[in-house]
C-alpha cells in the first residue's frame, strides 16, 4: 500500500513530487481515489493463466529468434543473437 487511508486523502490534487516513467517526468493531478478490492482467486484465475501463457510464448519466441539469428548470421537487427541453443 503506497499510502495509508489518511495519507491517500491528503494526496488528492497535484502530487507534491514529479512522477518518473520511461517517457520522462510528469506532473500528476489525482482527482479522486477509491479503495481497492481483492477479487477471489477464482475470479482472476483464468486471466492470470492467460497472462502467464502469453509471457511464456513471448519468451520462447524471443529466444528462438535469437538462436536462429546466431545460427544464420543475421545482421542489421538487434535480436541479441545467442551462440548456444540453450533456451529457458
Amino acid at each position: 500500500e503506497l499510502f495509508g487511508q489518511d495519507e491517500a486523502q491528503a494526496h488528492i490534487g497535484v502530487l507534491p513530487r514529479l512522477v518518473h516513467s520511461r517517457f520522462g517526468l510528469h506532473v500528476v493531478e489525482v482527482q479522486a481515489r477509491e479503495a481497492g478490492v481483492h477479487p477471489a482467486f477464482e475470479q482472476v484465475q483464468e486471466a492470470v493463466a492467460q497472462s502467464l501463457r502469453q509471457q511464456a510464448f513471448a519468451t520462447a519466441l524471443k529466444q528462438t529468434c535469437a538462436v536462429l539469428a546466431a545460427r544464420h548470421g543475421v545482421e542489421g537487427a538487434d535480436l541479441d543473437a545467442a551462440a548456444s541453443p540453450l533456451l529457458q
